[in-house]
């Protein structure tokens, strides 16, 4: 009986959860299913970290073919020796957690996009981000862009959740959180931009003040780690994980193309995305009044994509750098989560739009087809997606001019190219319907309620 009843407990509370989430749910399925059927690839970048990966499980440090410790720091290679001993050291397995990770930050974007705009808008933001043909493709390669993204992700989340709460307690579980995103890739100090944003902006409405013991609260945690790694394990210098070899032992660049970084997002991400980002920034702007709360987190987003846009500028122009250059794909990768945001939040845009019509002015009608326009960007962005995944099967050039390219080759086969492109829209519609399910259940019940009132009389 005791048994039986913790059953029904067990089962209740999954129950709930299923209920709550359900959307998300289905956003994940369909994430999935797009990543699974689209192959497993391979370049030379994650060749050297597999091998480093492989070297933690025979070695027991990540060593690469030069004899050396890899240039990156180690955890994302610790977290794959586990598997590796569980299932076996192969390219595959190691790529089934990149894509475990992956689906994370699909869940992650969903967490950041409610704890700022609200469940509508993170709801569509990870579906886009779990579709794009650029967190796909990172997600199908054994770099550890994604496991560094995963803990960036988190450390933000969690971060926001510290500020807004003035909770010292959650700004160290993010220092921790973010110490651990540290020591798998240097890029995650690029989510200390909107974190930094977040608390500029709202300095006057909560109690979180950046104190010199707010600092060192969420930045000790990192500095131990670094001590840990750096100088007791791999006896190198303290600050090595700012040390990439990108800089430290640059390749030059002489004549980069000027349009370098919009060739690179709208061929990762697709002109559709950017197309709704750009309207969604512009309706907060026009209708600021409406959207005055709206207008700061769009601040956000866009000053985060400016930093990161901005520095890899700075290091083609400025230093004259090839690696940013050429691997612009993976240096953007991080500003990738707020173009879905900002343009997600057209969602929640548009049930502020049409609730602010006055019925009087017949200026107001104009709402209604901003709104459906806002939408209409949104799936167009979606199906662009696909058509990219469906085209580029086998090897995938995202060119910076006409000589440059950061490739990708397959690694594994795909499914045959019919179920390839049948499962791809079994995912779009599957991601689509959970998205829109509550507004269809809202449109039956109001049908039903008009027949059920027609019929009575």
């Amino acid at each position: 009986m005791l048994l039986l009843g913790s059953f029904e407990v067990e089962w209740k509370s999954f129950r709930d959860l299923l209920g709550a989430h359900f959307q998300l749910i289905g956003v994940l399925l369909g994430a999935l299913l797009v990543a699974v059927s689209t192959g497993t690839y391979i370049n030379w970048d994650s060749q050297l970290e597999f091998e480093a990966a492989s070297s933690v499980v025979t070695r027991g440090f990540p060593f690469v073919t030069t004899g050396l410790m890899i240039n990156q720091p180690p955890l994302g290679f610790y977290m794959d020796a586990p598997v590796f001993q569980a299932f076996g050291l192969s390219y595959l397995n190691g790529v089934s957690l990149i894509t475990a990770f992956g689906l994370g930050c699909v869940v992650l974007v969903y967490a950041l996009g409610c704890v700022l705009y609200g469940k509508r808008t993170g709801l569509v933001a990870a579906a886009l981000f779990g579709v794009v043909p650029w967190h796909v493709y990172m997600s199908r390669i054994f770099l550890i862009d994604s496991q560094s993204l995963f803990f960036s992700l988190l450390f933000l989340t969690v971060g926001v959740l510290a500020v807004r709460k003035n909770s010292q307690k959650l700004l160290l579980v993010s220092g921790i959180v973010f110490s651990l995103a540290l020591l798998t890739k240097l890029f995650a100090v690029f989510m200390l931009v909107p974190l930094l944003l977040i608390i500029y902006l709202k300095r006057k409405e909560g109690g979180f003040k950046l104190t010199l013991r707010n600092a060192l609260i969420f930045l000790v945690p990192s500095f131990v780690l670094q001590a840990v790694w750096f100088v007791g394990f791999a006896s190198q210098n303290f600050f090595g994980v700012y040390l990439s070899s990108d800089f430290t032992h640059p390749v030059l660049v002489a004549d980069p193309s000027l349009l370098f970084l919009p060739i690179i997002l709208v061929k990762s991400a697709g002109w559709f995305l950017f197309a709704a980002g750009l309207f969604s920034l512009a309706l907060s702007v026009f209708y600021r009044k409406v959207f005055a709360r709206i207008l700061r987190l769009d601040a956000v987003c866009v000053g985060t994509i400016a930093a990161v846009a901005g520095l890899d500028l700075l290091f083609v122009f400025g230093f004259h750098l090839t690696v940013p250059y050429v691997s612009a794909f993976k240096y953007n990768y991080v500003a990738l989560p707020f173009f879905c945001l900002l343009a997600a939040s057209l969602a929640d845009k548009g049930g502020l739009l049409i609730a602010s019509i006055e019925s009087k002015r017949k200026i107001g009608l104009i709402k209604p087809f901003l709104v459906g326009l806002g939408l209409v960007l949104l799936f167009a962005s979606m199906l662009e997606s696909l058509a990219f995944l469906n085209k580029w099967v086998g090897f995938v050039a995202f060119g910076v001019d006409s000589v440059t390219y950061y490739p990708f080759d397959v690694f594994s086969s795909p499914m045959e190219s019919g179920y390839f492109e049948v499962f791809h829209y079994a995912a779009i519609v599957l991601v689509v319907f959970s998205v829109a399910l509550p507004l269809l259940v809202r449109g039956l019940k109001k049908s039903f309620d008009w027949l059920s009132t027609v019929l009575s009389k």
